[in-house]
């Protein structure tokens, strides 16, 4: 007897949590709560506007924004540079130059124009030859 009530208690027990785990489901469900954005090993990836890329939509937001900037699809490390998405090797600083041919690369170029660590993407525009750093909640 002692062992039937055991398997009654565990079922009961896993009925609950199934029920649970499928009215968390069915609520995200119903919300429309699935979206996927892109990423990289940073976090979220943004567009040169700052909104998320969102992957879930076909053609998804990151397919438009990959063709819209000629990117191969799939790209997450890339610079915007007043409202544009460049390749990290084919970005120009506010002189023209491409940032990773010179010392230092694009490390070099956040850090000597105030871009914060952790952002999943860096974003820019030039102003008088200087470089206006745009950062995004």
């Amino acid at each position: 007897m002692k062992i039937l009530n055991t398997i009654l208690a565990g079922v009961c027990l896993l009925s609950l949590t199934a029920c649970g785990t499928l009215q968390n489901w069915n609520s995200d469900y119903l919300s429309g709560d699935r979206t996927e954005y892109l990423s990289n090993d940073q976090g979220t990836v943004g567009d040169c506007q700052g909104f998320r890329l969102s992957t879930s939509d076909k053609p998804s937001a990151a397919d438009r924004f990959w063709q819209d900037n000629d990117l191969p699809k799939g790209t997450t490390d890339y610079m915007c540079k007043d409202g544009k998405a460049y390749l990290l090797n084919k970005v120009t600083d506010c002189q023209s130059k491409v940032i990773t041919n010179q010392q230092g690369g694009i490390m070099k170029f956040r850090r000597d124009n105030g871009f914060p660590d952790g952002y999943s993407y860096v974003a820019f525009t030039c102003t008088n030859g200087s470089v206006k750093p745009i950062m995004w909640e």
